[in-house]
């Protein structure tokens, strides 16, 4: 491509104009419907939100030690101000996922027990016989 003039090589970049931009697109799902996996979208964002806040956080960290030794305390004050950023966002995200799974859990354990309670309504149904 090297040799082709500079209008010839952007003419073969894609765009989202003309056709491609008028196709429609798929209706979202909406926000708490269950995707393939069993989880909805907004599940599916806080958790990412919290894997990503973490993972910056520890970035973060490797960039400040970094500055540190480099003498730049400017920068590790820097990088240590958006770790801590990084952190507030995942114990957030953290307290919002556990809010919305506690439910589940909750339904969860009844349901465990209500079929331990099954058994043991067997269990007496044997004896009286």
């Amino acid at each position: 491509m090297p040799n082709q003039p500079q209008a010839a090589r952007s003419a073969a970049i894609p765009t989202t104009k003309g056709k491609a931009a008028a196709r429609s697109k798929p209706a979202p799902l909406p926000k708490s419907a269950p995707t393939e996996r069993g989880t909805s979208d907004d599940l599916y964002g806080v958790v990412s939100v919290l894997y990503h806040a973490l993972q910056g956080a520890e970035t973060y960290d490797e960039y400040a030690d970094d500055a540190r030794e480099a003498g730049d305390s400017e920068l590790v004050t820097f990088f240590e101000e958006c770790r801590e950023e990084e952190l507030r966002r995942a114990e957030r995200a953290k307290a919002l996922l556990a809010d919305r799974l506690e439910p589940s859990v909750a339904a969860e354990d009844e349901d465990d027990e209500d079929d331990e309670d099954d058994e043991d309504d067997e269990d007496d149904e044997d004896e009286d016989e």
